[in-house]
């Protein structure tokens, strides 16, 4: 086929308004990708969740969710946080212990899916970051929930020390994926939301 013909071809395939193929993402060799969060099986799908503001007793809300990792026979961690900041010491770490999830047998009927430990959130048991010193009931207070995975995380950011204004903007303790060799991991994350807003019938106390 000459030159010619091909340019025509390709003329008329753009003229015509066929899609061309696409080129596949590409992933640099030895990525470790993470497990991937189905967002359809959340225990709380929307992202923003209203409290009820000024009740004698905080409302908790469990929050969970699904993994699928293709690779069953690894291990994934997944790392809760609340209000994170790299550079505050008393919220850049978990606020609960790491889940460590092992791969199901090959015999369960999906073992690529993962079940994530749900975490009891309490939002009246967090003080205000955005205005501090309002009362943790107080309608217009927010907190921000975040679930991290990855299969691995680099142990040498895991350290309070480093959560301090000094910290370069690049470092984020506790949840920076490992390098070893050249396998690189990576990181997933979904947050929640939690907005106090005045109780009402149609949001009321616990």
């Amino acid at each position: 086929m000459n030159r010619a013909l091909l340019l025509a071809l390709c003329l008329g395939t753009l003229l015509s308004g066929c899609p061309l193929p696409q080129p596949l993402a590409n992933y640099p060799k030895g990525t470790v990708t993470p497990p991937r969060i189905l967002m359809d099986e959340m225990t709380y799908r929307e992202p923003v969740v209203l409290v009820p503001a000024g009740c004698q007793n905080s409302p908790d809300y469990e929050l969970g969710a699904t993994l699928v990792d293709d690779n069953t026979s690894e291990t994934v961690r997944v790392r809760w946080f609340v209000d994170y900041d790299r550079t505050n010491s008393a919220r850049c770490a978990p606020v609960i212990p790491e889940d460590d999830i092992q791969g199901q047998a090959e015999s369960a009927p999906d073992p690529t899916h993962r079940t994530v430990k749900n975490y009891d959130f309490v939002p009246y048991d967090h003080p205000s970051v955005l205005v501090p010193g309002t009362a943790d009931n107080a309608p217009g207070v927010v907190h921000v929930v975040e679930m991290v995975v990855s299969n691995q995380f680099d142990s040498a950011s895991d350290d309070t020390s480093l959560c301090n204004q000094d910290t370069p903007p690049t470092t984020l303790p506790y949840r920076t994926p490992a390098s070893e060799g050249s396998a690189q991991f990576e990181t997933q994350t979904y947050r929640w939301v939690f907005v106090n807003q005045a109780a009402s019938s149609a949001l009321p106390c616990p």
